[in-house]
């Protein structure tokens, strides 16, 4: 099995934030102020980026963060994308699956 990669439509990043944003809610609903969901939904983003290479809602749509060479993110390139700030060519790739 061999994998690439392509640009996904920005509705597709837009349905995949939708997805981590909906689940963080109902997780974490009982935080009283938004700073500490903001922390929470950095944490969660920064667990799920650095052990699985994606959020959930990113497993859901088939999306990875990649560098712009399509290589796998190091650790200090996951940790900005973990506060959303997506790093010398750091970008959604979706993955494309082909069994040969």
């Amino acid at each position: 099995m061999t994998e690439n990669y392509n640009k996904p439509n920005g509705f597709i990043i837009v349905l995949a934030g939708l997805v981590d944003a909906t689940l963080f809610l109902v997780l974490f609903a009982f935080l009283p102020f938004f700073t500490q969901l903001f922390v929470a939904f950095v944490f969660y983003r920064f667990l799920t980026i650095t052990s699985m290479d994606a959020t959930l809602g990113m497993q859901v749509f088939k999306l990875r963060f990649l560098s712009g060479e399509q290589k796998a993110l190091s650790l200090k390139e996951k940790v900005l994308a973990a506060v959303f700030v997506l790093y010398e060519g750091v970008d959604y790739y979706k993955i494309n699956r082909s069994y040969q």
